[in-house]
């Protein structure tokens, strides 16, 4: 049985293998579709462990005595329904205005929760080196645009199997 660390290394050498024979065309349509591909594959595996991870800590925070269900939810999102619900606006527009105060403040505890995917290292990195490689290539006059998007297509679905080897 192998492990997961000698699997992911045996796919990219196996990956590694026809991607090499793009040297025969050029150097630059190899270097273009290397950058392209290890950028994106990255971004990939990065935005897939950070998500997984703020999956994880929103299990956590389910309450398991919460019995309202997905139907529920759609059906009755503001427990409008709900017999011990007492409500104390009387007048239409105080209760609108209420409304959006609890919209607002639900945005921003959610943007806050969130915030943690969105800016993680293991995503601004790979970001960063699919800027960098960009800025590289293009000053060194060794952009290959059709190998670059080609390989930026390949990297994704890369990127995506090793994710769903090591985190799904």
């Amino acid at each position: 049985m192998m492990t997961k660390i000698k699997k992911t290394a045996l796919f990219i050498i196996l990956v590694h293998v026809p991607i090499a024979l793009l040297l025969v065309i050029s150097v630059s349509v190899f270097a273009s579709f290397e950058i392209a591909m290890l950028s994106s594959a990255m971004i990939t595996i990065g935005s897939l462990y950070a998500y997984r991870n703020m999956i994880r800590s929103k299990v956590g925070e389910v309450d398991p005595e919460d019995h309202k269900d997905s139907i529920d939810m759609i059906d009755d999102p503001y427990d409008l329904y709900e017999d011990e619900r007492v409500l104390e606006i009387a007048d239409f527009k105080e209760m609108i205005k209420t409304e959006k105060k609890l919209q607002k403040k639900a945005t921003m505890e959610n943007t806050v929760k969130n915030i943690s995917a969105m800016v993680s290292l293991y995503r601004l990195a790979p970001y960063g080196f699919f800027a960098l490689g960009f800025i590289v290539l293009q000053n060194n006059h060794m952009m290959q645009l059709l190998a670059y998007l080609i390989g930026l297509g390949y990297g994704i679905i890369i990127g995506y199997l090793i994710a769903r080897e090591w985190f799904i």
